[in-house]
């Protein structure tokens, strides 16, 4: 098991922007749709991108590979100059916002180095869930000023490395997270094959930053706000309560006893839940002989939710009455009037969820069950 002390903290350092005198050299800001607003203080989230290297021996790393990561960083984040700001809300504003200094702003690096057991933590098998965290970046944040992201390099010598990359809530969702890292990606290997750093980036990784075609007919942005501010007084107790701190709530404390596995559902398994599912639907319906597809949203993330899920709650057994919380998440990119370019930068997700007894995970037909409480609720929300 590798522990907090086999990580050994080499440097921290500020990767700022690529200069490039085509663009604007004054302070950028963003002032956040109701989106934004409904994560506020959210924990910032995190992920960790294992790179398989064996021949990352701290020299060559050092010299090559983490020189062009920064370089690569420094010219991708031109293309995303809002995150390489900060959230804050000023005393004298009735709203947060994000602000970006061209001259001051920069994002937090982190370079490490391990000697834990890489290959362990890149498998399929059972680990401890802290046993990943040492390899996410600090997130250092005040009342004030919250940063938007933060990295990490974890050097394994001789074996790989680790991205370690923490973001804020209030403007990365998955897929933002994903259309920055792949930027990063882009950019590297365009340096790497042509010498120079590519002027512009594909229509797809090209982040938009219009935010002002979002409508808020029904005043959540107001809501939101005085949500937050009601919420700081109360989490920030005594006199000197900030009703206006941007600073990340603290995240969960994970248990010792919480574990982290890798699950491979093959797509041969896939179109065997698939067809199992037909059959139970076309069993239960008759004779009404409504076309289950029309039914059921049978898609490989409902069939693989349903059936994890089932195996969780029999796994663990106890009361069949006890209530079980499931929690799912939409992106509403596409699903607002007018919908959003796909390569619309923010946080534009939704969550919802479905309140459950543990018995119906329980019962013979749980896949089925589960399935079609998951797809309507689904349903609900293309309607």
């Amino acid at each position: 098991m590798a522990s907090p002390n086999s990580v050994k903290i080499l440097d921290i350092c500020d990767v700022a922007a690529a200069y490039d005198h085509t663009k604007s050299a004054t302070e950028t800001i963003l002032s956040p749709t109701f989106f934004e607003l409904t994560y506020l203080r959210f924990p910032p989230s995190e992920c960790l991108c294992f790179f398989k290297l064996t021949d990352s021996n701290p020299t060559f790393f050092h010299s090559v590979i983490f020189p062009s990561l920064k370089q690569s960083l420094s010219h991708a984040l031109l293309h995303f100059l809002p995150i390489v700001g900060s959230l804050t809300w000023p005393p004298e504003s009735s709203r947060p916002f994000f602000v970006y200094h061209p001259k001051n702003d920069s994002v937090s690096v982190t370079l490490a180095e391990c000697n834990g057991d890489f290959d362990r933590l890149i498998g399929n098998g059972i680990h401890e869930a802290v046993e990943s965290h040492p390899y996410a970046p600090h997130f250092v944040a005040t009342e004030s000023r919250s940063p938007l992201l933060a990295l990490q390099l974890t050097l394994f010598p001789n074996k790989g490395f680790c991205i370690g990359m923490a973001t804020h809530h209030a403007i990365f969702d998955g897929k933002s997270a994903s259309m920055f890292l792949r930027a990063w990606a882009y950019t590297c290997k365009f340096i790497v094959e042509k010498g120079e750093a590519p002027c512009l980036l594909p229509a797809e990784i090209t982040p938009s930053f219009e935010w002002k075609s979002i409508q808020d007919s029904k005043g959540l942005e107001e809501a939101y706000i005085n949500l937050w501010a009601a919420m700081g007084k109360r989490f920030e107790s005594g006199s000197d309560s900030n009703p206006k701190s941007v600073k990340p709530l603290p995240k969960l404390e994970v248990q010792p006893n919480l574990l982290r596995a890798n699950f491979h559902l093959s797509s041969e398994v896939i179109k065997k839940l698939r067809e199992s599912l037909l059959r139970e639907s076309v069993s239960r319906y008759q004779p009404e002989a409504t076309d289950p597809t029309k039914r059921l949203n049978l898609s490989t993330y409902v069939l693989a939710c349903s059936y994890v899920s089932i195996c969780l709650v029999k796994a663990r057994g106890g009361d069949a009455d006890r209530e079980v919380y499931f929690s799912w998440s939409a992106d509403c990119r596409s699903r607002l009037d007018p919908p959003l370019p796909p390569n619309h930068f923010g946080d534009t997700v939704v969550v919802h969820h479905l309140v459950c007894k543990a018995g119906d995970f329980m019962q013979e037909n749980g896949l089925a069950i589960i399935a079609e409480k998951l797809s309507a609720s689904i349903r609900g929300l293309e309607e």
